[in-house]
């Protein structure tokens, strides 16, 4: 059975506290907004709880406001003059209607989208959205290719989707790779730090020591960009 109640820490951060039959107590913080779920063994005394979550605080503002940023990213109304990001930079996103063919070009500071019609914020964004995949599409496969080779591993499928919590998954059976579409908007460095942590999980099933000694031996940097994105996991 599930309990949950609403609570805010001295500094307003809203946060909800659930009840579950587990046996540690973890923080978990959710884009859009910074969320934060806490997420504590049925037994364990509210004191207690709340001395975990006092002893988390500095953690739980830096992540809340991170992603509190990371949310503002993906509130967008596509317009004409809007920010818009690519590859860890920040462009203007200009929009041209009525040319021969609708398609997305990038320049220095900017991100053009041609519409042969009436750009819509929908067919914007679907336009933007498909070119980012396709970017991703162009990187993947030379990035998976790289660190096969580096760890002896072999990989059967790469896809992309747009995911609300996670900046990728692995199925380990079938050695398929999901990658979150997101990470087009993000440097390079932490698109391949993704792809290493999600091939690492071939070698290990669980985050546990085994796994991070993996990322210690093919990534050193991996916690430098981890905390670029740590979105639910702490």
């Amino acid at each position: 059975m599930i309990y949950k109640l609403q609570a805010k820490d001295r500094d307003n951060i809203p946060m909800e506290i659930i009840r579950k039959p587990i046996k540690n107590i973890y923080i978990r913080i959710y884009p859009p907004d910074g969320r934060v779920v806490v997420s504590a063994p049925l037994k364990m005394p509210a004191k207690a709880v709340k001395s975990f979550i006092n002893s988390k605080k500095a953690w739980i503002e830096r992540q809340h406001t991170k992603l509190s940023k990371i949310g503002e990213r993906s509130l967008k109304t596509y317009n004409d003059g809007e920010s818009h990001y690519y590859r860890g930079k920040k462009y203007t996103l200009r929009v041209v209607n009525g040319k021969s063919v609708s398609d997305v070009s990038v320049t220095e500071d900017e991100i053009i989208i041609c519409c042969r019609s009436a750009c819509t914020a929908e067919k914007t964004k679907a336009l933007l959205e498909w070119w980012y995949r396709e970017r991703l599409k162009e990187k993947v496969p030379l990035l998976v290719a790289k660190w096969e080779k580096r760890m002896g591993l072999r990989v059967s499928e790469t896809r992309i989707k747009r995911m609300k919590t996670r900046w990728g998954t692995c199925n380990i059976a079938r050695k398929r790779i999901w990658l979150n579409l997101e990470l087009a908007k993000y440097d390079d460095l932490i698109l391949e730090y993704i792809i290493v942590h999600e091939m690492v999980h071939l070698l290990e099933r669980k985050h546990n020591e085994r796994f991070y000694s993996y990322m210690n031996k093919y990534l050193p940097a991996w916690r430098e960009a981890k905390e670029q994105l740590q979105p639910v996991i702490m």
